[in-house]
């Protein structure tokens, strides 16, 4: 089956039914720019995910040692051992009594899993499947059917917006506001009719505190108990084993419900010589532009003056015009440096708050320029406005001001 393309013709979504829907074995490849995916197919279903350019986090011995099931030094002799026997980690691992065949197997699963999730953000890109004979390892791979995949990737696009608005970033932290309540067993309705008499008979002027909302769900209950004051949102994501999304929106919702507070990140604070606008710093920048302006102007006066003893009225509106054009080159020279400032600004901004700021009063607000930097060197502030960019996400648009 010959199957290439563009994503922007034919998306994800559709490869994945056709390829598992015919239940083809092969490997899917997709391109965007330098990096490359291969999914690898076995009638149908995806057997393993693999990423060119893949970063050393998200190796699987990286998964194994954030997710404290092995040390960094233990990591670091398998890996020996591998380059000498060119074995599998996993099978290393395993021989060295430091991790199970089921571990493995969660944590390659999860690999596979996170790889496959992320493609669905992409927008553009090329795909090609090539049908011929795939080998895996059968012992640390397990199987996952395309269909299920392409469930859960569409729940995750629908739902990653309401998570993000409570929880924007994986830098942030937490403060257990509650315990969770206790899990409801086999007896559940044995308790409530327990609890409901227990009401029904309490003196009327008792003042009974409600309980907390008890629907808390596997997720949440398993995230709980990671959460401390000293760990991120990537640390728990690490710790629990479910992936940055389910992680993610199980945190959210302990949030909703009150039994986790949300710390932003702190944004590093500026060392004293790198305030968000400081003379020094704003002379460091326009010094060089002044020295050159200074000495095109000492030439622009020399010409002028032999231009005025042939003609006083002529020479006087050459003088005059020279001193508007510098004055305006100036300004946006000293503009140009004032604006690379704010969008360095909106940059740290978006990489603390995961996402761009409204307006550029929310840089101020957040200590990251001056409310005169807004508007320096020109009367009226630096335009700033969120347009619509190629991918249809949200994208800053800063510009000079009319002046």
């Amino acid at each position: 089956m010959a199957l290439r393309g563009t994503l922007a013709d034919f998306g994800l979504p559709d490869i994945f039914q056709l390829v598992g829907h015919q239940q083809k074995t092969g490997v899917l490849l997709l391109k965007d720019r330098e990096i490359e995916v291969r999914i690898s197919f076995v009638e149908g279903n995806v057997v393993k995910a693999e990423q060119s350019s893949r970063d050393r986090s998200e190796l699987l011995g990286s998964l194994l040692v954030r997710g404290g099931v092995i040390t960094g030094a233990q990591l670091d002799a398998a890996l020996a051992t591998q380059q000498r026997t060119l074995r599998r980690l996993g099978d290393i691992l395993i021989e060295m009594g430091v991790a199970d065949r089921p571990t493995i197997k969660e944590f390659a699963r999860l690999q596979t899993t996170e790889t496959i999730y992320r493609l669905f953000m992409w927008r553009k890109g090329t795909y090609e499947f090539t049908a011929a004979p795939v080998d895996y390892d059968e012992q640390s791979y397990e199987p996952i059917r395309a269909e299920n995949l392409l469930m859960e990737g569409f729940r995750m696009v629908d739902e990653w917006p309401s998570v993000r608005k409570v929880v924007p970033s994986t830098r942030c932290s937490f403060v257990v506001l509650a315990d969770l309540p206790p899990e409801r067993g086999a007896d559940g309705a044995h308790d409530d009719l327990l609890a409901g008499m227990h009401e029904a008979f309490a003196e009327e002027s008792a003042e009974v505190p409600a309980p907390p909302p008890r629907d808390v769900g596997p997720a949440e209950r398993r995230v709980f108990p990671l959460v401390t004051p000293a760990r991120t949102v990537q640390d728990i994501i690490d710790l629990s084993r479910l992936g940055e999304f389910e992680t993610s929106k199980a945190l959210a919702a302990l949030v909703r419900l009150g039994y986790l507070r949300v710390i932003l990140p702190q944004v590093e604070e500026a060392k004293p010589d790198e305030e968000p606008l400081s003379l020094r710093r704003a002379w460091g920048g326009v010094a060089p532009v002044l020295i050159r302006v200074a000495v095109y102007a000492l030439v622009a006066a020399s010409i002028g003056g032999l231009v005025h003893l042939s003609s006083r009225m002529e020479g006087g509106l050459l003088a005059a015009s020279a001193v508007v054009v510098r004055r305006a080159a100036v300004q946006d020279e000293t503009g140009d440096v004032a604006r690379a400032r704010i969008e360095r600004a909106l940059e740290v901004f978006r990489l603390a708050e995961g996402r761009w700021p409204g307006t550029l009063d929310e840089l101020v607000e957040r200590g990251l320029v001056l409310e005169r930097d807004l508007r320096f060197p020109y009367q009226q502030p630096f335009p700033y406005r969120l347009v619509t960019g190629p991918d249809g996400a949200p994208t800053p648009a800063l510009a000079l001001p009319l002046w």
